[in-house]
């Protein structure tokens, strides 16, 4: 009784936030209920492997449940704010390749949800589901993720090329680990339902599919190919995230600075000593229950807690700026970076268990993708377009707004070296020359450069 009213509660809760405008509370409370989700859905197939618990199958199927309804009511909510996100300048949304992205995403989510109902159908009704469904599953979202990953590095390489900033090749370098990472992930699972020789996962004890996982050297390999791309990739991007949080030192300490720092990093680390030492796993044979309930309440949370570190940039960068669809845009970019970062999990979904346990947090990772590069693409669209919140940005020389300012100013320059290609072939095909327009529109882009110019000279000087 009291669960159920838990449910109904929470389920209110979510349809309070899809009437409600997209706000720094509106994103911490999305991102604490889906790092919830995350870490449960992972946790359940660990606890259970470790200690030998076994837990009824309709607490199981209840569970599963829960987290499918989020699942489809989340979804649509954060579409519609990307939405919403163009309802004052509909440039950067309207824009052809992120109208080509909004298709493979729709396409993406409906075909989930699709898969996610007939599942569901499945095991009520024929107490068992299609390993077929998971493996096509799992080969849409982590493609669709790529699409939108190589996108988004290929806009940082192309900001690159206008103006060097280290930020921005951290940014490059995590994003392509990730990238990598999610093709090594997707052959590594692969492999695993390749060994898998029933069409259909029925309803027997989680300890059972875990301990009976065949293994091969080459599983093995990419096992640990595997851990040390997602090792590298978050030490870059936590490196990237210290020094745009780097002001914070000024304002809460220097030493509460880098304690804060260093938990996530320790936190992320401390589950990698079996490479090195298994010293701690000889308990497990004197006190399977308690010291699987220990371990995993305290560490299964390692890449939550990292991934809502890395996104904390962009939320804190948010309360920088007055310009509403820049603040919505680095919202959204947030909660992207969140989903993404959880969303790269392969360990309960190796095992296909029933129910599938790690299929809902494999379902968010193109939505986190897609919201990643979205909000980073229309934020780097509006800063481009507006010279007031360019010249606000000279003024601030924090790490996050000189980043947003370094993808704005290249954006702008890249913007402005297609119009002029642009207008070079139509002329020459046309042989129409119009002087007057064309030394308009230069003078106005020189005077905008210029003005931003001096505008940072003066600020240099004045530091």
């Amino acid at each position: 009784m009291r669960s159920s009213l838990l449910f109904s509660k929470m389920i209110d809760k979510i349809e309070s936030l899809a009437v409600l405008n997209l706000s720094k509370k509106n994103a911490f409370i999305f991102v604490l209920i889906l790092t919830a989700v995350f870490v449960l859905d992972a946790t359940i197939v660990k606890f259970s492997s470790y200690s030998g618990l076994k837990i009824p199958i309709w607490l199981h199927l209840a569970i599963f449940l829960i987290f499918s309804i989020i699942f489809l009511t989340f979804t649509p909510i954060l579409l519609n704010y990307v939405r919403k996100l163009s309802s004052g300048d509909s440039y950067p949304i309207k824009h052809l390749r992120t109208r080509y992205f909004y298709i493979i995403i729709c396409g993406t989510l409906i075909l989930t949800a699709a898969i996610t109902l007939i599942i569901i159908f499945q095991m009520l009704f024929v107490n068992k589901y299609s390993l077929i469904l998971l493996e096509i599953q799992t080969y849409f979202s982590y493609l669709s993720a790529l699409v939108f990953l190589s996108y988004l590095i290929y806009l940082f390489i192309s900001w690159l090329t206008k103006k060097i900033n280290y930020i921005i090749i951290l940014f490059v370098i995590a994003f392509s680990l990730a990238s990598v990472n999610l093709i090594i992930s997707l052959i590594y699972i692969q492999s695993y339902f390749s060994f898998y020789v029933f069409p259909d996962v029925k309803p027997y004890p989680i300890t059972s599919y875990v301990v009976n996982i065949p293994g091969s050297p080459i599983t093995e390999s990419l096992s640990m190919l595997y851990d040390i791309l997602s090792l590298s990739s978050f030490l870059v991007m936590w490196i990237s995230t210290a020094i745009l949080l780097g002001h914070y030192r000024y304002k809460i300490g220097r030493i509460k600075f880098f304690v804060l720092l260093a938990i996530p990093l320790i936190y992320y680390i401390f589950p990698f000593q079996n490479y090195f030492v298994d010293q701690i796993f000889t308990w497990l044979f004197y006190s399977p229950v308690i010291f699987s309930a220990i371990y995993i309440l305290i560490f299964s949370a390692t890449k939550e807690v990292g991934a809502f570190f890395f996104g904390l940039s962009f939320w804190s960068a948010s309360s920088l700026t007055r310009h509403p669809q820049v603040h919505k845009s680095l919202l959204i970019s947030f909660i992207g970076m969140v989903i993404l970062f959880c969303s790269i999990e392969i360990s309960p979904l190796r095992s296909h268990v029933y129910p599938p346990y790690g299929f809902i947090t494999e379902a968010f990772l193109p939505i986190g993708a897609y919201l990643l590069l979205i909000g980073i693409f229309t934020s780097s669209q509006y800063i481009s377009q507006d010279t007031r919140l360019r010249k606000e940005f000279y003024k601030s020389a924090e790490p996050h707004i000189n980043l947003l300012k370094s993808i704005g100013v290249s954006e702008m320059e890249k913007q402005f070296g297609g119009k002029i290609k642009s207008l070079q072939e139509s002329s020459t095909s046309l042989k129409i020359i119009e002087p007057k327009l064309e030394e308009a529109r230069v003078r106005e882009i020189l005077r905008e450069v210029l003005n931003e110019l001096y505008q940072s000279k003066t600020r240099k000087e004045k530091t």
